[in-house]
């Protein structure tokens, strides 16, 4: 299982396109079977422009849908993205599955 590489490459996608879709139009799961993750079930936090872990983290704590991502009994496992473009605007991405 690759997660932490499907969470990078989704930080780096939402650079082009922030959006649970990926550029080519399929779903952000679609990263997991690509990069050999094995579940039954996933869920995806994206951010961009905040400039520390504890930015991203109380902006996602404060969002019902976001948090509920991360205090969802039902997640295993976490991989987390983080690319920073050529302007210093970083992209965040938390993928969970179980």
């Amino acid at each position: 299982m690759n997660l932490q590489t499907a969470a990078q490459v989704r930080a780096k996608e939402i650079e082009k396109s922030f959006s649970h879709t990926r550029p080519n139009g399929s779903s952000f799961s679609t990263v997991l079977a690509e990069n050999g993750v094995d579940y039954r079930g996933s869920g995806e936090n994206i951010a961009w422009g905040q400039r520390s872990p504890e930015e991203v983290m109380n902006g996602w704590m404060n969002s019902d849908g976001h948090r509920a991502n991360i205090l969802n009994k039902n997640f295993k496992y976490i991989g987390v993205g983080y690319h920073v473009n050529s302007n210093g605007t970083g992209y965040w991405t938390q993928l969970f599955t179980y």
